[in-house]
């Protein structure tokens, strides 16, 4: 007998299929991790470690630029259009047209940031730079691969609401993929110039954007919104933004101050915790697994009952990823040396250090999403707020004392701290929602009690 599917299975998904669901994206953005991982590692192994330093510098310009103009959009729109996606049914067009009309807004802002400011950022970042070994252009390319990825992630907004994962993951695999094949091409012909690395990065992301971007339905582009709809999406997303802004300037903040000519950090020091940020950024994968796959779902939850049970469901698979990934640990160092050799010595114990927050990160996962589902995004952006204060007043302090192992320990402890705060705060205000509904149903029962006393 087949299951019947209906409201109700929506409404309800089976455990099995949410554990599925994570399963599918988590392979295929294994693959994805693995694909970015061995480009990185053969960027770096190509370029030595100052080379790679400048290379990573670059290329964080481009996740901040990413950071900033899309995941604050995607989650918006991915929660609201969620909700209006039924068996049959689906209301979700005019938030996806408001939000192309801003994504394209965005994008021509982007560029007219990146012509004004790369000089800028040149001479605040890379002032040591040998005269014309870093031209402004290189910036103006690593703006246009941020401002890339978010057009992309417009595509990838549409499979995530849709909970079309497979090929939600399967775009990025082939992005990592694509990535992966350009570098080995250009080291292939023994290229050393940086900028054109940045460019095989940029071009992987662009081409997925318009193999995604060509499978949409006409209907996101020919439909009809409203300001209505824009008002609903900013009531919401105002805090989702502020939240994105601190999360993603956090997120790279350790780069940003170990790079800043008063420090004076050796370039060579730096390409090792860049490599080390790039390594880590693949258990970052594993974390925005539980995320893609966990909001759409828990967003149309309506009751705190069902949102515990969600954080519950969770808690041993999260658990269990963690696991999983503090295995990595004892093995860094091995891998570092047979892999890089003795220049990049010294960069496992920071990806060991990066990794441990990122664990408790994972672990607390549900909690987060939870609290975006129930629309408290003020409450998540007050914890990146918090964050990234945290993170910028120890930096100031203990990078000229401490370097860059102690850059290492202030990102992931505060990321640690700040993580196991988001999961209490969610679970007080499923506690605070689940005494309101009692007290609802026994109001409602007392009342229905007096009708029939009175009939």
């Amino acid at each position: 007998m087949t299951e019947r599917k209906g409201p109700e299975t929506q409404q309800h998904p089976k455990y099995a299929s949410w554990v599925s669901a994570i399963m599918s994206v988590l392979g295929a953005r294994g693959l994805a991790a693995m694909a970015a991982f061995l480009g990185n590692f053969l960027v770096a192994r190509h370029l030595g470690p100052e080379g790679f330093g400048r290379f990573y510098m670059l290329f964080t310009i481009m996740t901040i630029v990413a950071g900033l103009t899309g995941p604050a959009i995607d989650t918006c729109l991915v929660r609201f259009a969620a909700r209006h996606i039924q068996p049959g049914k689906d209301r979700s067009a005019p938030y996806f047209k408001f939000m192309l009309y801003v994504k394209c807004f965005i994008f021509a802002a982007t560029m007219l940031i990146a012509v004004l400011s790369a000089r800028p950022l040149l001479e605040m970042y890379l002032s040591d730079t040998p005269s014309g070994a870093i031209p402004e252009h290189a910036v103006v390319l690593a703006f246009l691969g941020g401002a890339i990825v978010s057009m992309w992630g417009f595509a990838q907004s549409y499979y995530q609401a849709h909970q079309r994962f497979s090929r939600y993951a399967g775009y990025e695999f082939l992005s990592s993929a694509m990535r992966l094949a350009l570098v080995i091409i250009l080291i292939a012909n023994d290229n050393k110039n940086f900028t054109v690395y940045l460019l095989a990065y940029v071009a992987a992301p662009f081409s997925m954007a318009l193999l995604s971007w060509g499978r949409l339905p006409r209907r996101l582009f020919t439909s009809r919104t409203s300001l209505k709809v824009g008002g609903e999406l900013f009531h919401f997303g105002k805090w989702v933004f502020l939240a994105a802004i601190f999360t993603t300037i956090a997120q790279r903040l350790d780069l940003l101050l170990l790079n800043w000519s008063p420090f004076e950090i050796p370039k060579n020091i730096i390409g090792r915790y860049s490599l080390a940020v790039s390594v880590a950024l693949a258990g970052e994968l594993v974390l925005l697994t539980f995320y893609s796959v966990l909001l759409p779902k828990a967003s149309q939850m309506k009751e705190a009952s069902q949102l515990r049970h969600f954080i519950g469901n969770f808690r041993i698979p999260s658990l269990l990823f963690c696991l999983a990934l503090s295995l990595v640990i004892p093995f860094s160092g091995f891998l570092v040396r047979v892999a890089l050799g003795a220049e990049f010595l010294g960069t496992e114990v920071y990806f060991n250090i990066m990794l441990m927050g990122l664990i408790v990160a994972l672990a607390c996962s549900p909690g987060v999403t939870a609290l975006y589902a129930l629309g408290r995004s003020s409450i998540v952006a007050g914890f990146e707020a918090a964050r990234l204060v945290l993170t910028l007043g120890i930096g100031l302090w203990v990078v000229p004392r401490h370097g860059v192992w102690g850059m290492a320990l202030t990102i992931a402890g505060v990321r640690a701290v700040i993580s196991v705060a988001g999961y209490f705060a969610a679970y007080a205000l499923i506690r605070r929602m689940s005494e309101a509904e009692i007290a609802a149903r026994e109001r409602e029962a007392a009342a229905r009690r007096h009708e029939k006393e009175e009939d």
